[in-house]
C-alpha cells in the first residue's frame, strides 16, 4: 500500500464518506507569467514533494522556488498554519489553497477556517465525495475493502446530497472570506441512469458564488471522459485545474484506487495534448493551476517537478 493510498483510505474511514529532456534546477530562476499557457504560470500540489516536504521544509520549499515555482497548494492542514506560511514567504513562495482530508461537519468548523487563514488561503478544497449513509464512527470500523465495496454503490442521490453540504460550506466560508472548491478523482466521473455523472450532478447543483471547481485532467481522462469537455461545458465554474499525465497503456477506472495505479508521468512524456487542452480555455476563466505528480514517476519527485515545469514553460 502506497502513502497515497494510505492517506486517502484513512480520509475514507474518518468521512465515510506522463518528461522532455533532463531537467537542471536553476537557482534564482524566475518564471515569466506569458511564456506559460494563458500566461498564468504553473503551482505547485505539495503533494508532489511530500517526502522531501517532511525531512526539511524549508530547505524543499528553497528547492521549489528556485525551479521556477511562485504558487502552491497543500494537501492538508500543517500542524503549524501560521509557521508554514512565514516558511512560505521566506522562499518567496504564495499558498493559494489547500486540500482538507475531512467530514464535512469538520470542514466549516472555525478551527478550519481559522487555520485557512492563518496559512492565508484564497481556496479551500474538498477531495472526496461523501457517502450520505455512513457516519464517520461507521466508517472507522470498516475495513478499506468494505468501505470501496459501499462506494461502488455510490449513488446519484449521494451526489446530489453532496451538492447541498458544498453549497451550506461554500456559503460559511464566503463570509469568512474564503472561496470553497471540490477536486474531482475518477469516482466522480462514474455515470448513473440516463448518463449523468456525478461531477456534472456537482456543478449544476452548486451555487456558483459558493462553490468553484479544481478539475484533475489526468483523473478525467483515467476515468475515460474529456477534461476538454468539461472545460467547453462549465466554462466559468472550473476556477482551477491539476495537470498530471499519463503512461500510455492506462487502464480505464473510476474506482477509489485509481489514483494508486504506477500510470502518472511528468508534464510532456504522457498521452495528454496539453496544447489542445489549454487551447480551449478562454483567458480570464482559469485563476490558478497546478501541476502535480502522483504514484511511481520515472524520476525522483524534486526533479521530475523540474521536468514538468520546463516543459510547461516552453509551451
Amino acid at each position: 500500500m502506497t502513502k497515497r493510498m494510505e492517506s486517502r483510505r484513512q480520509f475514507l474511514k474518518r468521512s465515510g464518506k506522463g518528461a522532455i529532456g533532463a531537467a537542471v534546477l536553476s537557482r534564482g530562476a524566475r518564471p515569466l507569467q506569458a511564456a506559460f499557457p494563458l500566461g498564468l504560470a504553473p503551482g505547485l500540489q505539495l503533494w508532489s514533494i511530500r517526502e522531501d516536504l517532511a525531512r526539511d521544509e524549508s530547505a524543499t520549499l528553497g528547492k521549489i522556488a528556485a525551479i521556477g515555482y511562485r504558487e502552491l497548494e497543500h494537501y492538508r492542514m500543517p500542524q503549524s498554519p501560521a509557521e508554514f506560511r512565514r516558511k512560505c514567504d521566506d522562499a518567496g513562495l504564495k499558498l493559494v489553497s489547500a486540500h482538507f482530508d475531512m467530514p464535512f461537519e469538520q470542514f466549516g468548523s472555525q478551527k478550519t477556517i481559522d487555520g485557512a487563514k492563518e496559512m492565508g488561503l484564497q481556496y479551500t478544497i474538498v477531495v472526496f465525495p461523501a457517502l450520505r449513509s455512513l457516519s464517520g464512527p461507521d466508517a472507522q470500523r470498516m475495513s478499506f475493502s468494505e468501505l470501496s465495496a459501499l462506494y461502488e454503490k455510490i449513488s446519484l442521490d449521494d451526489y446530489k446530497w453532496n451538492a447541498e453540504q458544498l453549497n451550506r460550506y461554500g456559503e460559511r466560508l464566503k463570509k469568512a472570506g474564503m472561496q470553497l472548491g471540490y477536486h474531482n478523482h475518477a469516482i466522480d466521473l462514474k455515470k448513473f441512469k440516463g448518463g449523468v455523472a456525478g461531477f456534472d450532478t456537482l456543478i449544476q447543483g452548486t451555487d456558483p458564488n459558493f462553490v468553484v471547481f479544481e478539475m484533475d485532467c489526468a483523473h478525467v481522462i483515467h476515468a475515460g471522459a474529456d477534461p476538454i469537455s468539461y472545460l467547453r461545458k462549465y466554462p466559468s465554474r472550473i476556477r482551477m485545474i491539476h495537470v498530471k499525465d499519463l503512461k500510455p497503456g492506462y487502464s480505464i477506472s473510476t474506482t477509489l484506487d485509481t489514483e494508486d495505479k504506477d500510470t502518472d508521468a511528468e508534464i510532456g512524456a504522457g498521452v495528454i495534448d496539453w496544447r489542445r487542452l489549454f487551447g480551449v480555455i478562454k483567458p480570464g476563466n482559469l485563476k490558478h493551476w497546478f501541476v502535480e505528480q502522483e504514484g511511481k514517476m520515472d524520476h525522483p519527485p524534486m526533479e521530475s517537478i523540474a521536468i514538468s515545469y520546463n516543459f510547461l514553460k516552453q509551451m
